[in-house]
């Protein structure tokens, strides 16, 4: 080979090389910030969810304690009057029982915003008294199954609130019968499935119907690092799978 030749084959080689090393470090770089600004997102998520856990828990205590024992003291005081006639003992027990009908709406209320037993005794039972609520309220037959590991107490309310918000779906436009909830370790992972046998929709429109409460779903679900799967057909139901896989 001629010294002309192999100087510019020296020179494409090396301006070869540059080029690829610039593309190696351009590519980096761009893969560096994607995954920087994903991490940033989620802690900025992760910052309001605790924020609201935390505020939904100071209202849940304060409806419970003050309000709760307010109208149970004016309970307390109707009770204590005497009436003679029978249009005031009748006017005095429906006042009695337009306040217990306040105060069960007033649990319920609180219980929404942050059921004590979560804190108490752990997600199981809190799932347990969720599933019997809901369905009560809702009359529709919805079955629970719970055979995983212990979990940080840090994700148990990501994944309380995301089975909440899922029953909540089903029961405000599912129009089914019959829905079921099951947590379940298979292998290293949780598997959270969520289902009915309502009308379903287009899984194309799922963008469409986005509400607050499916974009919950998905903030929580990318706190937690996990997998979501959506199975509906039209006139099919629902099935919603989260995969969580555990820190070994």
């Amino acid at each position: 080979m001629y010294p002309a030749e192999t100087r510019l084959y020296h020179a494409i080689l090396t301006g070869a090389i540059v080029l690829l090393f610039l593309v190696a470090i351009l590519v980096t770089t761009i893969l560096y910030y994607h995954k920087r600004k994903r991490a940033l997102r989620k802690a900025t998520v992760l910052a309001e969810l605790n924020a609201l856990e935390k505020e939904r828990a100071r209202i849940a205590a304060d409806l419970h304690d003050d309000l709760g024992a307010s109208l149970a003291a004016i309970k307390m005081k109707l009770q204590g009057l005497q009436v003679m006639s029978d249009n005031d003992k009748q006017v005095l027990h429906q006042s009695e029982n337009y306040i217990d009908e306040a105060i069960l709406k007033l649990k319920r209320i609180s219980f929404d915003m942050m059921p004590l037993v979560l804190e108490r005794k752990g997600l199981r039972q809190a799932l347990e008294e969720l599933v019997n609520t809901m369905q009560e309220a809702a009359g529709i037959q919805i079955s629970f199954s719970y055979d995983c590991r212990a979990l940080p107490k840090e994700e148990t309310v990501h994944i309380y609130r995301i089975v909440q918000e899922a029953l909540t779906n089903i029961i405000k436009h599912s129009g089914a019968a019959t829905a079921s909830v099951q947590l379940n370790t298979v292998k290293n992972r949780l598997h959270i499935t969520i289902s009915d046998n309502g009308k379903g929709f287009n899984k194309k429109n799922v963008t469409k119907m986005a509400g607050r409460g499916l974009q919950n779903i998905l903030a929580r679900a990318d706190v937690l690092n996990a997998r979501l799967y959506l199975f509906t057909e039209k006139d099919r139901g629902v099935t919603w799978l989260l995969q969580i896989l555990y820190d070994i």
